[in-house]
């Protein structure tokens, strides 16, 4: 098993090497995962979709909060990381989606869903054209249901007012004991 120093170091490594799809240089503390985990109701939660779990660490805090007929999809689009979660978490509930967030509809239609309880994306938005951002955020208010929940964490408050335009709303978290210091971003359908 890879000592902390060895996982953060590769954790460090990709971030290099694809700091544009993944926003961060270091994986997400227990105090931002608990935080982002904290918000999803167990007894509401059928349906979760994290998108861009890097290397599963908010995936697996997650997973601790759903019962056990809940479903579990996550979209990762850095090979690295796929393999990383493949080889790691091994648990029914979670079905690792190796594309774009742009394509869920595709996946949610091949994996029977036709609505979401809550999403939870690390996806670094802010390093994405503006269309992009905003397509697939649409995307995923599209398939929440009423009620539902996206829950987004950022490194800047730059996208607070974007996503208030998308969803009517924001509830925003600050959760300093993280590398870098992060931001939780809540909107309810």
């Amino acid at each position: 098993m890879q000592s902390t120093i060895q996982q953060r170091f590769g954790f460090l490594r990709e971030s290099i090497r694809n700091l544009r799809s993944m926003g961060s240089v270091a994986p997400s503390s227990r105090f931002l995962c608990r935080r982002i985990a904290g918000k999803i109701d167990p007894a509401q939660a059928r349906v979760v979709v994290e998108l861009g779990p890097g290397d599963g660490v908010i995936t697996r805090y997650i997973l601790d909060r759903l019962a056990p007929d809940a479903r579990l999809l996550i979209f990762e689009i850095n090979e690295v990381f796929v393999e990383k979660i493949r080889t790691t978490i091994h648990d029914s509930r979670l079905t690792l989606i190796h594309d774009s967030a742009e394509n869920m509809e595709q996946h949610f239609a091949e994996n029977g869903i036709t609505t979401v309880d809550y999403i939870v994306s690390g996806i670094p938005f802010v390093m994405l054209p503006e269309s992009l951002a905003e397509a697939i955020t649409k995307e995923c208010r599209r398939w929440l249901r009423t009620g539902g929940l996206f829950i987004q964490f950022h490194y800047s408050p730059l996208l607070i007012n974007f996503y208030r335009r998308i969803f009517g709303n924001a509830d925003v978290d600050i959760i300093p004991l993280n590398i870098p210091p992060a931001l939780v971003i809540s909107c309810v359908k």
